[in-house]
């Protein structure tokens, strides 16, 4: 509760205001005036009972509710607008005490206190707070309180009403709490409860859609975070400029939105890929940001349910279910739409037993370290390795790459995995003088710690930093990220190698090889497998020869299986290659056998053949 005052007389130095209140002279001489009309005196001559009863008629209609007390708090009398305000009649309040009747979040009214300072010469007091009912409900209250004399007698009058700018503030309050404080959207939990309670209720079929923004990482990198939050403003107005009116636009956090789309008519399945369709096509309007124009496309997954009690499912897991036929849109490419089907769920308890049981690969040692062999094409000498990661599996057996890798990114792992293959390969060039292996190196590895721990695990074993030659896929580069750049940059000081992987299939930006401190680029084995046949993929393969020859790059085709496309790579100007034409990734021990009677510390165990996989 909040007061002021403000004294109308001297006041005695014991006294003390009420907290909560406020004077009020213009409403003290109101409710003095109204309560000498009050009848609760002898009857007046004809012509002042005759002025009381106009009196008394404008004071029972006042919108503002009044009751009048004796000071120790026993009601007298109400007007019906006090009776209104309390959802109670008239004779269930007067007779009692009200501090019993009307009480405050805080508990009791402290009407000892109000009576106490006006009794000592204070001025009529307003008071804030929030009121309940006898019925338990609650209002924001603002109450003028005053003392009158009526035939010599004291008689406190209270005038209450709700508070416009108290509710203001509440309503406000109230909406921040269930709002995302940038966008003004309803928040996940405000979602939740929406979707739950349309889920309960009767009706046609509705709806959730889930989408984000691809390549917002990339833009909050490069616009910055005030940029990137117009990115999210811009977004959050046009989703809520391409629904219907009933339906409900959330940010559940980051880049991610939600809409509930209400009413579903016709085929579900085409309704909600409809909605979904014009989501991704405002979305993926170029916006203007700080001047400059940004291209911003969004995936979205869709979850269609039912209405009504026991058909219904619970409204989190329809968002669950949404978010997974999201990051099924996601894997398929930017601006793709995915509905959600039960096989979908049966794939992320898969990928969850998967990361699972990767956590315990990596404490448990079940992940191994192969090496395929680099060969210069001139005269098929082995001039290196690349270090490839394995899983032996306890249940699957020896699991690719391509089989977990997936997974430990999305799971955060990868940046473990790949340590561990880096410290098994700094141990080959330790114990293999004269060798060069190849690591590849997630994009989350470069977090500014990276080329350091590179460097000192170079130095720990004595070996000549040329001898390391570190793989970036191309999309990790085109970011621009500068803490990329700067970990690339103490890499090349160090005399590390640094290698383009898979080049040629992305979205090659050519300028980061002119600025950025490459040594090499490898041909992605998607090209090289339709040599010498595919006539694009040949003048393909031969163009990014020549452009590793113009930058002084060493250059190396990955996926060779057979000798035509050894012999036409050669002849391209391809100086190095590897694949299964010149060896299987296996184990140390395949490639550098023990002596008769002698062990390197484990027995080898060859890499099962799997025909048509060159990793």
């Amino acid at each position: 509760m909040t007061t002021d005052n403000s004294r109308a007389g001297p006041v005695a130095p014991a006294a003390t205001a009420p907290a909560g209140a406020t004077s009020s002279t213009a409403s003290a001489a109101v409710l003095r005036h109204l309560a000498t009309t009050l009848p609760l005196r002898p009857p007046r001559p004809a012509a002042a009972r005759a002025s009381a009863g106009r009196v008394r008629q404008a004071y029972e209609s006042l919108s503002a509710g009044v009751v009048v007390t004796d000071p120790t708090g026993l009601v007298l009398d109400v007007n019906p607008a006090y009776e209104t305000l309390l959802r109670r009649p008239r004779e269930l309040l007067v007779g009692r005490v009200l501090q019993d009747v009307v009480l405050t979040a805080e508990g009791r009214f402290p009407l000892e206190d109000v009576v106490r300072h006006l009794l000592t010469g204070g001025g009529a007091l307003v008071c804030e707070a929030l009121v309940r009912r006898p019925d338990g409900t609650t209002f924001p209250g603002r109450a003028t309180v005053a003392l009158a004399r009526i035939d010599g007698g004291t008689v406190v009058v209270t005038q209450l009403a709700e508070d416009d700018e108290q509710h203001r503030r509440a309503a406000d309050q109230l909406h921040r709490t269930g709002h995302d404080p940038l966008t003004g959207l309803r928040d996940r939990a405000a979602l939740l409860e929406e979707l739950g309670a349309r889920l309960a209720a009767p009706g046609p079929p509705l709806a959730l859609l889930v989408c984000d923004l691809d390549r917002f990482r990339v833009l909050n990198t490069d616009l910055g975070h005030e940029g990137a939050d117009e990115v999210l403003v811009t977004a959050a107005r046009r989703l809520l400029g391409a629904v219907r009116g009933g339906d409900v636009v959330a940010r559940l956090g980051g880049d991610e939105f939600a809409v509930v789309v209400d009413g579903l008519a016709g085929p579900l399945a085409g309704a909600a890929l409809e909605a979904a369709g014009r989501l991704t096509a405002v979305l993926g309007e170029p916006m203007r940001v700080d001047g400059r124009e940004v291209g911003c496309a969004a995936g979205v997954g869709v979850a269609v349910a039912e209405r009504g009690a026991g058909r219904a499912p619970e409204s989190r897991a329809l968002l669950r279910d949404a978010g997974t036929a999201l990051r099924e849109a996601k894997s398929a490419g930017p601006g793709t739409v995915r509905l959600f089907r039960p096989v979908m769920r049966e794939r992320v308890l898969g990928r969850l037993e998967l990361e699972n049981g990767l956590r315990r690969a990596l404490a448990r040692g079940e992940l191994e370290v192969h090496y395929q062999p680099v060969v210069r094409l001139a005269d098929g000498t082995r001039t290196g390795f690349e270090a490839l990661v394995r899983w032996r599996h306890p249940q699957r057996g020896l699991l690719l790459p391509e089989d977990f890798l997936p997974v430990a990114g999305e799971a955060g792992l990868a940046a473990a995995v790949d340590a561990f293959v880096l410290e098994r390969a700094l141990d080959l060039l330790q114990r293999r003088p004269g060798v060069r292996v190849a690591v590849n190196t997630c994009a989350t590895r470069f977090d500014g710690t990276f080329a350091d721990e590179v460097a000192a695990g170079l130095r720990r074993r004595g070996v000549a930093p040329g001898r390391l030659v570190v793989e970036l896929l191309e999309h990790s580069l085109l970011s621009g990220d500068t803490t990329t750049v700067r970990e690339l940059a103490r890499l090349a000081e160090e005399g590390v190698g640094v290698a383009i992987d898979d080049f040629g299939t992305g979205y090659s930006a050519l300028a980061y090889l002119q600025h950025l401190p490459v040594t090499s680029l490898k041909l992605d084995r998607a090209l090289v497998a339709d040599l010498p046949e595919d006539a694009a993929a040949d003048r393909i393969a031969a163009a990014v020869a020549g452009l590793a020859r113009g930058l002084g790059l060493v250059a190396v085709a990955e996926g060779v299986e057979t000798v035509a496309q050894a012999v036409r790579l050669r002849a391209q100007g391809w100086e190095f290659a590897q694949g299964w034409f010149y060896g299987r990734p296996a184990p140390e021990q395949h490639w550098y056998p023990a002596p008769r009677g002698g062990t390197i510390g484990w027995t080898a165990r060859p890499e099962d053949p799997q025909p048509g996989r060159s990793p």
